[in-house]
C-alpha cells in the first residue's frame, strides 16, 4: 500500500505541492486506499475524489517499523550521484538524522551555501525514500559540517562507531551493542580517513571497527555498517 506524509485537517489529508505532483504521476484510482503519516502516526485513508483531489482519513493504524533507538549517520560528501544514493539507502535502513561533512580526504568539495542550494533536492530524496520504506518519520538532514565539529557533539549516551579500513585484517567487527542506547555511525569518504582523524574520534569515545577483510567503497561501507547495526538492534 502506498504511503504519504501529509497534514490532516477536518478528516482530510492535506498534501504539499510536491506530493500532489507525485500523486498525479502515480495515477491514483478513485477509492484507492493509502496510508497517511502525520506526526508519527499512521492512518488508513481513501481517495474519495480525484478532481479536485480529496483523500479522506478512515482510521488510525497500529503499525510502526521504526528502530527502537535513534540511528544517526555522519555521512561524507561524496560525488553527487553517490551522495544521493547514500541519502536514499540510509533512510531505508532506518537512520533518523544525517550529518553531512567534509574532511581532509573528501574528493567532492562545496561550500555550505552551495550545499544549502541543493537542500530541496536532497530533502525530496529523503521524503520519497521514507514513503517507499514505510517510515513514520522523515529523517532530518543537518547542515554541512566538518569532522572537528562533529567530534565535539555531545552524544555521550550513544553507541559510537567509526568504520576504518585499517581494521580490515582484524577481528574487530561490531560484536556488542547496547540495544537501549542510540547509535551514531561514522564512515569515511572516497579517500578514507587520515590517522589523525581516526585518533580524534577514538579519543572522543568512538570504537574503531572493521566491516570485513575487504576494502569497501564509501557507499558500500555505509550500507554494510548500517545493516549490521540494524541486525544487532533488532535480533
Amino acid at each position: 500500500m502506498r504511503r504519504f506524509f501529509a497534514e490532516i485537517n477536518n478528516g482530510l489529508a492535506v498534501f504539499t505541492s510536491n506530493t500532489l505532483k507525485h500523486i498525479k504521476v502515480l495515477r491514483i484510482n478513485l477509492n484507492e486506499e493509502v496510508e497517511i503519516v502525520n506526526e508519527g502516526k499512521v492512518y488508513l485513508a481513501s481517495f474519495t475524489s480525484l478532481n479536485p483531489l480529496e483523500c479522506k482519513i478512515i482510521k488510525e493504524l497500529d503499525v510502526n517499523r521504526e528502530l527502537k533507538v535513534n540511528s544517526v549517520l555522519f555521512a561524507p560528501l561524496l560525488k553527487r550521484d553517490n551522495f544521493e544514493f547514500v541519502l536514499q539507502k540510509a533512510v531505508e535502513l532506518g537512520v533518523k538524522e544525517i550529518y553531512p561533512y567534509v574532511s581532509s580526504r573528501v574528493i567532492k568539495r562545496v561550500s555550505k551555501s552551495d550545499f544549502e542550494n541543493k537542500r530541496e533536492r536532497f530533502e525530496s530524496i529523503i521524503l520519497n525514500a521514507a514513503e517507499q520504506s514505510n517510515r513514520t518519520v522523515i529523517p532530518k538532514l543537518h547542515s554541512l559540517s566538518n569532522l572537528e565539529d562533529l567530534a565535539k557533539l555531545k552524544i555521550d549516551t550513544f553507541n559510537k562507531f567509526i568504520a576504518y579500513e585499517e581494521e580490515a585484517l582484524s577481528d574487530n567487527l561490531i560484536e556488542q551493542i547496547d540495544k537501549n542506547k542510540d547509535v551514531v555511525y561514522l564512515f569515511g569518504p572516497e579517500g578514507g580517513f587520515s590517522p589523525s582523524e581516526v585518533k580524534l574520534f577514538v579519543t572522543s569515545g568512538y570504537k574503531s571497527i572493521s566491516l570485513g577483510k575487504r576494502i569497501l567503497k564509501a557507499e558500500t561501507a555505509m550500507i554494510a555498517g548500517l545493516s549490521i547495526i540494524n541486525y544487532l538492534l533488532e535480533k
